[in-house]
């Protein structure tokens, strides 16, 4: 340009005095968070996450004493579906009493929840969506207090993204989980009593209504108790560690929809013993295990 470098330097600073060197556009920022914030972010969700999987530990529950107690496992309750038995549902819950030492678990299930293709079936029955919500807050605000634990199960996940039934467990103070949930009961004098649920269990027998149960069981889950739903019907067995001679005791529980048109549709025997399984345990008890 023919210019020193210090003639240029003048005149940019000129230019500036005048307003002349500012850009003609401003850009807005970027929507998107910086690197450093990215990972910062990535770090604490995956601890979050960690913290909440499932707890091969086991989560625990604090018995007040060595004493006997008894937990209801309560199979499939589908509240809102016009096949259950809602005088059968409550002739069982009346009982539960966390002073009697008598508390309960929830197997999943708790609605029909019906979603997408499925949601025309509401127009088979008198109770709909929101209603149904209603009623289970219903049962919750008089047997909240008397639940241990609740087990997600398939209709129950049907809401979406969001976690209505975990939300409303969590209120009232129940230990909820989707899918499954191992927890030890624990006694002052350190005896504990480990209860492994879920919704359903892998594996199908047409032999065997535990078979799913006793597989895991068989191989290498020797809980004292393993305990499942989803299948209404019910079944119970035994499976003890040839090396330890531990038994674990496997219980698959019904449902309280006692008249099922899919059942009846796809041929399905009748396999309903008992919607509901009651456990009396006693930790103290040391009597030993017979052995033929």
């Amino acid at each position: 340009m023919g210019l020193s470098r210090r003639a240029i330097a003048q005149r940019l600073d000129f230019g500036a005095t005048r307003g002349m060197t500012k850009p003609r556009v401003q850009a807005n920022p970027s929507r998107w968070r910086p690197g450093e914030e990215i990972v910062a972010a990535r770090k604490a969700e995956y601890e979050r996450v960690k913290a909440a999987a499932p707890n091969r530990a086991g989560n625990i529950v604090f018995r007040p004493d060595d004493g006997p107690f008894c937990l209801f496992m309560l199979g499939d309750e589908h509240l809102d579906n016009p096949g259950t038995d809602l005088l059968l549902w409550e002739r069982w819950i009346k009982h539960l009493n966390r002073a009697k030492h008598v508390t309960g678990w929830s197997l999943g299930d708790v609605l029909d929840n019906w979603v997408k293709p499925l949601a025309f079936l509401y127009g088979t029955a008198e109770t709909p969506a929101p209603e149904g919500w209603i009623l289970l807050e219903h049962y919750l605000d008089q047997m909240g207090e008397d639940l241990d634990c609740s087990v997600g199960g398939n209709h129950d996940k049907w809401s979406g993204s969001g976690d209505v039934l975990g939300m409303l467990m969590e209120k009232h103070g129940v230990l909820h989980r989707n899918d499954s949930l191992r927890v030890t009961y624990r006694t002052p004098t350190g005896r504990e009593i480990v209860i492994n649920a879920r919704h359903t269990w892998s594996g199908r027998s047409m032999w065997n209504a535990v078979h799913g149960i006793k597989r895991a069981a068989r191989m290498g889950i020797r809980d004292n108790i393993l305990v499942g739903g989803h299948t209404h019907i019910s079944g119970e067995g035994r499976e003890i560690d040839p090396l330890s001679g531990k038994i674990s005791h496997c219980f698959q529980v019904a449902s309280f929809k006692l008249v099922d048109d899919y059942a009846d549709t796809l041929g399905l025997l009748e396999g309903h013993i008992s919607p509901a399984v009651a456990l009396v345990i006693d930790p103290a008890d040391r009597t030993p295990i017979p052995r033929w």
